[in-house]
């Protein structure tokens, strides 16, 4: 897919003299507290199994907290705390620090993520699953997945498979289930929306800002997004879901599909109307 360059531009492009100067001070508070976190998680994160679990969490709140990204919920998230499997619609590199500050979740990603600068570092510290495409792999990585959940990991996975425009919700691969088939694993769905950007709701002409698809260029996007005052998002909770409720793999895709769809074209909806 080849997008334009030009098509993410910032709502409101007149910030003051003290929103970037209280911009840069939340960015030295940031940075002084991740630091020590960053350093305490690559020495004990695999000694200590507290502190790989939950400095990342803190890592994302005080991610969330630089950007002022504030996030409501809808649903009854604490009874996802029961949950082996989380999975959610993807839209940026936002849904990970999102979804990664409310539990100690290891995402699934591709494996080129581990050798990108930067965000390669720190998903390795928060404990990410690589997974290779490639179908010699599929039973190893099943296992893997498989073996995580049943040690009491919260796993979560984006089963579009890449990130959307954010317009509409993408098919769901059914292969991303496949370490759930004939098990007894508890699935929280969650769906994403992003309401308001510097108080104003988005449209489908706004949400490029947010949305990182296709061909975009991941750094102007990056500069673009945080000269943004604040960021609106509700993440929505439906009910839970047993894998041992579906007779296959692709009956469950399709079931999560259909519903994360359908709330999330309704939760569209009302933000358009607004």
């Amino acid at each position: 897919m080849t997008v334009k360059q030009n098509i993410y531009n910032n709502p409101i492009d007149n910030l003051s003299y003290l929103d970037y100067f209280i911009f840069y001070l939340k960015l030295i508070v940031f940075v002084l507290f991740s630091f020590p976190l960053i350093f305490t998680a690559l020495i004990l994160g695999e000694i200590i199994p507290f502190f790989g679990k939950w400095l990342p969490v803190i890592f994302h709140k005080l991610l969330l907290w630089l950007l002022s990204i504030n996030v409501e919920y809808e649903g009854n998230y604490q009874r996802a705390k029961d949950c082996n499997f989380f999975v959610s619609n993807h839209l940026s590199y936002l849904d990970i620090p999102i979804l990664g500050s409310i539990f100690p979740l290891r995402f699934v990603a591709k494996s080129e993520v581990e050798f990108w600068p930067v965000f390669g570092f720190l998903s390795k510290l928060a404990r990410t699953i690589f997974i290779k495409r490639k179908r010699l792999d599929s039973v190893i990585q099943k296992s893997k997945i498989f073996d995580l959940l049943s040690s009491g990991d919260k796993v979560c996975i984006f089963p579009e498979g890449t990130t959307s425009d954010g317009n509409r919700v993408l098919d769901f691969k059914s292969s991303s289930f496949s370490a759930l088939e004939n098990q007894n694993f508890l699935i929280q769905p969650v769906i994403i929306c992003y309401s308001d950007l510097n108080g104003i709701p988005i449209n489908r002409w706004l949400r490029p800002v947010i949305a990182w698809y296709g061909d975009m260029d991941l750094k102007p996007h990056i500069l673009k997004l945080v000269t943004l005052r604040s960021i609106k998002i509700k993440l929505i909770f439906i009910d839970p879901v047993c894998s041992n409720h579906f007779a296959s793999r692709k009956n469950l895709s399709n079931y999560l599909e259909e519903k994360i769809k359908f709330i999330y074209s309704s939760s569209f909806s009302k933000t358009l109307a607004r």
